[in-house]
Order: C-alpha cells, then structure tokens, then sequence
C-alpha cells in the first residue's frame, strides 16, 4: 500500500513539473514547427518565402525604430 502512495505522490509532482513547464515546452514546439515549415516554403517556394522575410523585417525595424524614437521623445533627461 505504501508503494502505491508513493508512486501516486511521484506522479503528481511529475504532473506539477509537467504543468510548470508546458508553456516552454508548447513554445519549443511551435519554434521547431515554425523553423520546419521556413525550411519547407525556402525549398519549394524560394520568391515568396524571401518576400514574405523581407515584409516582416521591415515591419519589425519600422516599429524598432518607431519605439525608439517615441522613447527619446518621452525622455526629459534630454
């Protein structure tokens, strides 16, 4: 009977850990996901892919540098 209740015990911390963790672990997953499917679209449709690269860069250095000059502006130090 002890045997059983530890065992019990040891699942519930492995599931607690699991729980813990499962945001991690979804990220890593849809990382992987994301990494394999650029793979895929490089290989079988090279222009748009490229393109589709090229979008989200700017979008993010427009917004980078949007921030940045928000941030000088809010700054009284200057």
């Amino acid at each position: 009977m002890e045997f059983l209740l530890l065992w019990a015990d040891e699942l519930d911390d492995a599931l607690a850990v699991l729980r813990h963790y499962a945001p991690r672990i979804l990220g890593l997953i849809a990382a992987l996901a994301l990494f394999a499917a650029t793979g895929f679209a490089l290989v079988y449709a090279p222009q748009v892919t490229l393109v589709a690269f090229a979008v989200i860069s700017s979008a993010t250095l427009f917004e980078t540098l949007r921030r940045r000059r928000a941030r000088t502006a809010s700054d009284p130090s200057e």
